[in-house]
């Protein structure tokens, strides 16, 4: 549990030239090559309607198939393919008038929302989302086994690194009530060494031979615990030397040298062309940054692997006294950071987002104190209420953003949005764009195309956080493991989900008791350049049933889990699937961002402010971390004068 683990952002689309942006060939996944029209609209296999099971007035307890739903993904996909203005498409006027529209409710929506009531006192903001839960990738999941509440989360896990964050975010943080400190207390730190838990790999049949649970010493392999794995004993020494007492793979070059050899390798490069690693340890090591990442070692830089302390570098005996410009943002960010990864809420950073929503809309049932927040249950029917100054929108895609008569120099913005089938358009003297940034630029046609093309480069990167709900973890404390990375297979993860208790909510305190079981699956196919994975992978997790997911997650866990007595058809007890095909968006990193970090930088071209339209999100600073969408939204309020 005190792993440092990361959950980044990440992009697709576009190429990088000396002089600016060009397109590199066809966009990856659902960007389309000018900005609609390669109608590629196809039934999903549950259907359009399909948006999960169980009642939807009260979204997080839904279960089946979840975050990006059928129903939320239709009419985005409709303008992207370039169809959905085709005909006729009557639009009605509400009569609305806002002085704040913000186009997503995720944590940047919301904290756009909050800081510009915040700066316009009495401000009146409407909040639109395509979606049927707020909140973005902050998502919560409840699950009641015997009629015990269990809380988990389907996307943004947790506050990282809080003494890194900026003055404006750590200042949201304390106004909304959120001490870290206090997850000190919350976080059960010892619950691991108390009940012998231990990371774990798990070799799989297809790439090893056959299936092996190597069960760490805390969270590392030694000669002991990779004893009897399915790997050649060359392949055991060479790695082991890799992890604990690396060669100087460099000899002969300076510091400099060597970091600006990093600078051009993957992680794989680096392993295979450098270190002379033997193909089992290559395998053995692919999904290493999976999770953390996005992508396995074959895209990731070996100059951020460096930074990181991933296996392989000590003996380079590389001055690590202050950040290599070279490194990723965020790795530069938290150069200096040492803390355990414990700030987090039972429902991950829904909590945050819950708590802006108590500050916004006050008789939602929203907490209005940190305690309050895990048991908060929100009355969805109070969001959207008439004569309220702040009003959360859901179900309402929207469709078109543009200055009344066509003109940037127009005091108000028409925002067109759809409701049970029909189009409406209300007016706003501005507005935050808080979506999906490569969404930007089907909704606001008269963007400039550098600025359009820019946006683009944002994709996002398709991932699946699940939650398996459990009646009891006897199997996990039999064989002794927490965590467990499989090294191949269709999830790259699973773990016992963070034992935190606070505000009322008891975190399981037997075996015998019920838990959630948290799956990773980062759909990014095997590419050099992680941008050329992501259309493909995302294109295969949309046209996936349930039934897909679920059967590959019995699969994966039966085989984990079996030598400690699991029974899936009495253990497993429900299961909701996040499916996020626009994920978390790409960080930039070398060697593939070549205009890493020099510029221009595709997010800084995508975000200028355009009349009385900013763009916020965590995709307009290429950082996928709650810090950075409230960074971004506070940036766009500013920006909005």
């Amino acid at each position: 549990m005190d792993r440092k683990i990361s959950r980044r952002d990440f992009l697709d689309g576009m190429a990088v030239a000396a002089g600016g942006l060009v397109v590199g060939g066809a966009l990856s996944g659902c960007a389309a090559g000018s900005w609609g029209g390669i109608n590629e609209v196809t039934t999903p296999p549950n259907g359009w309607n399909y948006a999960g099971q169980g009642n939807p007035s009260y979204p997080p307890a839904m279960t089946g198939l979840r975050g990006s739903t059928n129903p939320s993904m239709r009419i985005p996909h409709e303008l992207r393919d370039g169809i959905f203005w085709s005909g006729s498409r009557p639009i009605t006027s509400t009569g609305e008038h806002y002085d704040l529209v913000v186009v997503g409710s995720g944590i940047s929506g919301l904290s756009a929302a909050y800081f510009y009531r915040k700066a316009h006192p009495g401000a009146s903001v409407l909040i639109l989302d395509n979606h049927d839960d707020f909140g973005g990738h902050a998502r919560r999941n409840e699950f009641y086994p015997d009629g015990k509440l269990l809380i988990g989360y389907g996307g943004s896990q947790s506050i990282e690194a809080p003494s890194a964050w900026s003055p404006v975010a750590k200042g949201l943080l304390a106004e909304l009530g959120i001490e870290p400190k206090k997850f000190e207390k919350f976080y059960d730190q010892k619950f691991n060494e108390r009940w012998k838990l231990n990371d774990s790999d798990f070799f799989t049949n297809e790439q090893f031979g056959r299936d092996f649970l190597a069960v760490m010493d805390g969270d590392t392999q030694t000669a002991e615990t990779l004893k009897n794995a399915p790997m050649s004993a060359a392949a055991k020494t060479a790695f082991l030397e890799l992890q604990d007492n690396p060669k100087d793979y460099l000899p002969g070059l300076s510091d400099a040298q060597k970091k600006m050899k990093l600078v051009g390798l993957t992680y794989l490069e680096y392993l295979r062309d450098v270190a002379r690693m033997p193909r089992e340890v290559l395998d053995y090591m692919q999904t290493y940054t999976s999770d953390e990442w996005g992508f396995g070692i074959d895209a990731f830089g070996a100059i951020d692997s460096w930074a990181l302390d991933y296996p392989g570098f000590s003996g380079l005996k590389l001055d690590r006294s202050k950040p290599y410009r070279f490194c990723g943002p965020t790795v530069q960010l938290q150069w200096d950071t040492d803390e355990p990864y414990i700030y987090h809420f039972p429902d991950g950073n829904n909590g945050v987002c819950k708590l802006l929503l108590g500050r916004l809309i006050p008789g939602t049932g929203a907490p209005r104190t940190l305690d309050e927040e895990p048991l908060a249950r929100i009355d969805y029917s109070k969001l959207d209420v008439a004569g309220e100054q702040v009003r959360l929108r859901l179900n309402a895609p929207c469709v078109r953003v543009q200055h009344t008569g066509g003109s940037i120099g127009s005091k108000t913005v028409d925002v067109n949005f759809v409701r049970d089938g029909k189009v409406y358009q209300c007016t706003a003297g501005g507005v935050v764009m808080a979506c999906y940034g490569t969404m930007v630029p089907y909704l606001m046609q008269d963007l400039p195309t550098e600025q359009k093309e820019g946006l683009f480069f944002g994709t996002k990167l398709p991932m699946v956080y699940t939650m398996v709900q459990l009646s009891n973890w006897r199997a996990w404390e039999k064989l002794h493991i927490s965590h467990t990375r499989f090294l191949s297979g269709e999830w790259c993860v699973a773990e016992l989900d963070y034992p935190v208790s606070m505000g009322g909510y008891e975190f399981s305190k037997d075996p015998e008791q019920p838990i959630l079981v948290h799956m990773i699956q980062m759909a990014t196919k095997p590419n050099p350049n992680p941008r050329g994975g992501i259309g493909p992978g995302r294109r295969e997790l949309f046209g996936k049933p349930f039934a897909s997911y679920e059967r590959t997650i019995r699969d994966q866990l039966t085989r984990l889990l079996s030598g400690g007595g699991f029974d899936p058809a009495q253990d497993i007890q429900g299961i909701t699937v996040n499916r996020w095909g626009h994920g978390y968006a790409l960080e930039y990193g070398r060697p593939w961002a070549q205009f890493w970090p020099d510029g221009p930088l595709p997010s800084v071209i995508g975000r200028q402010p355009y009349g009385r339209v900013t763009i916020a999100n965590s995709d307009s600073q290429n950082r996928a971390y709650a810090d950075a969408a409230i960074d971004a939204a506070h940036r766009a309020v500013a920006e909005l004068g």
